[in-house]
């Protein structure tokens, strides 16, 4: 196989992202504030832990570190506690720890690496510079 759809697998990371971080709100009881605030702030949740699913958790600067039985990510919390901005170092990082075979597959960065600039120039993907992350980008369909 060698390459991919990187489109694919941005879709894969921000749906993982998303529910990596509603499983923190769900089990925290997390409501009326983000999760950095529930972090740091109130201390609602702990700075790292294990939530009954298995997830595995540990805060960071602007950003949480998730490992999973499939896999793991890290991600940065954009604008009111969005959690679908990435990077290509992300992206790459998803898919060296994930342990599904699809993504065992995929050898060619360079390939990965043309896809996101095309990505970029085609504005699919935008870097809106939002504050905290202004080196996130977003598919530009979620910025509607």
């Amino acid at each position: 196989m060698g390459t991919a759809n990187l489109l694919d697998i941005i879709n894969d990371f921000i749906a993982c992202s998303k529910y990596m971080c509603n499983s923190l709100k769900d089990y925290y009881d997390i409501k009326g504030e983000t999760l950095l605030i529930a972090r740091k702030s109130s201390k609602s949740i702990p700075k790292e832990g294990k939530l009954p699913n298995g997830i595995y958790f540990n805060f960071h600067g602007s950003g949480c570190y998730f490992e999973f039985e499939t896999g793991g990510l890290d991600m940065d919390f954009g604008p009111d506690d969005r959690c679908d901005g990435f990077d290509f170092q992300r992206i790459v990082y998803f898919l060296e720890l994930s342990k599904l075979p699809k993504y065992k597959a995929i050898t060619d960065f360079d390939d990965l690496e043309n896809q996101f600039k095309k990505l970029i120039s085609d504005k699919t993907i935008v870097c809106p510079q939002f504050s905290p992350g202004p080196y996130l980008y977003y598919l530009s369909t979620n910025l509607a």
